[in-house]
């Protein structure tokens, strides 16, 4: 698939996707490049820029800037259960 925007991951959230395997939550965006839906592909890219991994995003382009850098917890205590989910589940994510 042809990649249609970008996430940008601080290296704490870059060793917990390529090392741990684990689903990409919102704590560890830095920024959101690219228009976007639910669903879409997107790379999955470290600080420097250099994509990392593919995944299939859950949330839309206009939702993410609000929720970088917040917690799965903080998210569902502020905005409700429906934003306590993984921006990218490791299930629909492919290292490179």
């Amino acid at each position: 698939t042809e990649p249609v925007g970008t996430l940008l991951l601080d290296a704490g959230a870059v060793a917990a996707v390529t090392q741990r395997r684990a689903s990409l939550l919102a704590a560890g965006i830095t920024a959101v490049a690219g228009s976007f839906q639910a669903g879409d592909p997107v790379d999955i890219a470290g600080p420097d820029g250099v994509s990392v991994a593919r995944g299939l995003v859950n949330f839309d382009s206009a939702e993410l800037p609000a929720l970088l850098g917040r917690s799965t917890q903080e998210l569902k205590r502020e905005l409700g259960a429906a934003f306590e989910r993984e921006v990218v589940h490791r299930d629909d994510l492919v290292l490179l």
